[in-house]
């Protein structure tokens, strides 16, 4: 993988595009998660919290903690709090405050690419999961085509590459999904 890379917080009004429900559907992610059966959710690098909302109103009995490593970010999640089970709340990078086998599933959407080494990461992701947890990562593809929006293609990933080090992390039944514009899904269960 390539060096870390950061999003701008001072570019966090983009996160709010309501164009983004169309690309990344809120209703993709439930589904692919079964937030039906399940309760507990970790929405990593959820920026204003603006997708872990949409996903809130699938699942009004469920825990969405909604994770950033910028405090900008998650003092905006915390102005904007609409739902008292999106809890925000800053992470410090590659640590996940939470007890081992304690969350059912994990979403991360356009982050993967802004991780130099994603390994401690997934390996704290995968401590965390509950067995049969599932893991989505959303990404941008990595295709001129796809880059009217969001990075450039050189800070992009292949899907492939992530699959990859899923599978290197420890994760089992690692597989592409779709269901997205502009970008790839991945999802890995433990």
């Amino acid at each position: 993988m390539s060096e870390e890379k950061k999003f701008n917080p001072a570019k966090r009004k983009k996160l709010n595009n309501p164009v983004r429900l169309q690309w990344i559907p809120p209703q993709r992610i439930g589904t692919l998660l079964e937030m039906e059966k399940r309760r507990v959710y970790l929405d990593i690098g959820a920026g204003t919290g603006y997708i872990s909302r949409e996903v809130a109103l699938m699942v009004p009995d469920a825990v969405i903690h909604a994770l950033d490593i910028e405090p900008l970010m998650v003092e905006e999640m915390a102005r904007g709090r609409e739902k008292d089970h999106i809890l925000p709340q800053l992470m410090t990078r590659d640590v996940l405050p939470f007890a081992d086998a304690s969350v059912d599933g994990i979403w991360s959407i356009t982050v993967f690419h802004e991780l130099g080494n994603p390994v401690p990461l997934l390996r704290e992701i995968r401590r965390v999961l509950l067995p049969g947890g599932r893991l989505l990562i959303v990404d941008w593809e990595k295709k001129v085509e796809a880059c009217e929006q969001g990075p450039p293609l050189e800070h992009r990933v292949f899907v492939e590459d992530v699959m990859a080090v899923l599978q290197e992390a420890g994760f089992s039944e690692v597989r592409e999904v779709t269901g997205f514009t502009h970008h790839f899904g991945v999802l890995a269960e433990y």
